[in-house]
């Protein structure tokens, strides 16, 4: 996909202000002038017709569960490329947010995942996707969280093989929150020390031993190791239970 430059048009509309690398297509910042004169600030996300698992039709990518989605104003094609125009986008992107904090204390990943998690399940019971990654979820003022990029099954890929069933793809979204936790936690991406990933109590000492096993299970290689994302659930609601915080005491 030819990305858009400064200034470029999308759909006569929307005009490019700044591009972002997305994990999935392309994110732009872009400004439509409306009629009344007023100048709105939107993100447009771009995505090759090519990437899709069939011909999709923009009604199919509007039908998405808007409670755990950001609300989409409108989704067209132009040139070859899918595009989604959110509305009005409040709050911060995680992977801002992670520049800006990292790493983050254990109450704060905890809720972070806890709100991951359920939204999950209840994608799950709708047969709907998304993508579990920093630059995927947005933190609401309203101390909530949304997913940008997802819908029904089949409809916008994931970038897994067509074959994966939706048991696989669960134990993958379980690898994928591990790895997310491990980073908020430590600040460091574990994809990237190899194949034996340090403890994340190796970085911080408020991290409970069991929180260390559950990390490793998740990230293991063996899928059949991995917990469900129902029992990551379980886990993460035991955790907050004991209301363990950086720099207090754990219940016991």
């Amino acid at each position: 996909m030819k990305l858009k430059e400064q200034g470029e048009m999308i759909n006569g509309t929307y005009r490019v202000l700044k591009t972002f690398p997305f994990v999935i297509g392309t994110l732009y910042y872009t400004e439509a002038h409306q009629d009344s004169g007023i100048v709105c600030k939107r993100f447009v996300h771009a995505l090759e017709l090519d990437a899709m698992p069939h011909q999709v039709e923009p009604e199919e990518v509007l039908a998405r569960d808007e409670s755990v989605f950001f609300p989409v104003k409108e989704v067209f094609v132009e040139d070859g490329v899918l595009y989604q125009v959110f509305r009005r986008l409040e709050g911060n992107l995680l992977a801002h947010h992670l520049i800006q904090h990292s790493p983050l204390n254990l109450e704060e990943t905890v809720w972070i995942a806890r709100g991951i998690v359920n939204h999950l399940l209840r994608l799950y019971g709708e047969k709907q996707l998304t993508i579990i990654h920093p630059q995927n979820v947005l933190l609401t003022p309203g101390k909530a969280i949304r997913f940008l990029y997802g819908g029904a099954w089949g409809t916008l890929p994931k970038g897994l093989a067509p074959q994966v069933d939706q048991k696989t793809n669960q134990l993958v979204d379980s690898y994928t929150l591990g790895t997310l936790i491990y980073r908020m936690l430590t600040g460091k991406n574990p994809i990237g020390v190899g194949l034996t990933i340090p403890p994340i109590s190796t970085y911080c000492e408020e991290c409970p031993p069991e929180l260390d096993e559950w990390i490793e299970r998740t990230c293991s290689f063996d899928l059949h190791k991995r917990p469900t994302i129902a029992e990551t659930a379980d886990f993460l609601e035991w955790l907050a239970e004991r209301r363990v915080k950086v720099g207090g005491e754990r219940d016991e």
